[in-house]
C-alpha cells in the first residue's frame, strides 16, 4: 500500500489494538521511520508518549519535529530515563498515561536493561511486559509501536524466538526508490501486508 505523506490513519489505523515491532534495517530507515511516525503524528493530532530508551527521538527532536505545528507537537511527550533508573518504573509510566499512541525506542535496548539479572529473569521479564502492553494497547485501543535494529538476541528457556516474536505485528522497514518500505514478516496490518511512504 503506497500512500500520499499525510494519510495518516492508513498507517495508525490498523496498528490500533497491537504492539507492533518494526525492525530497521539500519541508521537511514531508522530515521526516515521516526520522520514519518512523528508526521503522521502531528497530522492526525493523536497524544503520544515515546520511551526513549536509546535517546533518538530527543537529540533528534529538534529535526523531527521542525515542520511541526507547536501544539501538535505538545501532544508528543518524550521520556528519557534518568541513569540508574529501573525500567520497570519507566515502562509503568506508559500505562498510567494511557495514550492512543505508544513507541518504546528500542527494544534492543529493553532487552539489554531486563539483563541485569541474568538470563531466563531477563526472558520472563521481557515476554511479561510485551504482554501487559499488549494488553494495555488491546483494552485501550492503542497502536504500541516497538523499534530495533535487526541485531537481536534469542529468548532463554527453551522456546529460542527471536525478542520481536513477542509483538502481535513484526514487520521489516528499508528503503527502496526514494521510499520507506514496511513489510510484514508476522501478524497482520495493511493490506497486502505492506506499506510505503515516500522519503521527504
Amino acid at each position: 500500500m503506497s500512500l500520499s505523506g499525510d494519510d495518516h490513519e492508513a498507517f495508525f489505523g490498523p496498528l490500533k489494538g497491537k504492539t507492533a515491532t518494526f525492525v530497521l534495517e539500519g541508521r537511514r530507515p531508522n530515521q526516515a521511520f521516526a520522520g514519518m511516525v512523528t508526521r503522521f503524528l502531528a497530522q492526525s493530532r493523536s497524544p503520544c508518549e515515546i520511551l526513549d530508551l536509546d535517546a533518538f527521538y530527543s537529540s533528534n527532536s529538534d529535526w523531527l519535529f521542525s515542520s511541526t505545528d507547536p501544539d501538535a507537537a505538545r501532544l508528543t511527550r518524550i521520556m528519557v530515563p534518568e541513569p540508574g533508573s529501573e525500567v520497570e518504573s519507566e515502562l509503568s509510566k506508559l500505562f498510567e498515561s494511557q495514550q492512543k499512541v505508544i513507541i518504546i525506542d528500542s527494544l534492543n535496548s529493553l532487552h539489554h536493561l531486563f539483563s541485569l539479572e541474568g538470563g531466563s529473569s531477563r526472558s520472563r521479564k521481557l515476554t511479561f511486559a510485551l504482554a501487559s502492553l499488549s494488553y494495555l494497547a488491546r483494552t485501550n485501543s492503542s497502536a504500541v509501536i516497538l523499534s530495533m535494529y535487526r541485531r537481536e538476541g534469542l529468548l532463554r528457556g527453551g522456546s529460542a524466538r527471536s525478542i520481536s516474536a513477542l509483538s502481535d505485528v513484526t514487520a521489516r522497514v528499508y528503503e527502496s526508490e526514494g521510499e520507506l518500505k514496511i513489510k510484514i514478516e508476522r501478524g497482520q496490518a495493511w493490506p497486502g501486508g505492506e506499506f510505503s511512504n515516500r522519503i521527504p
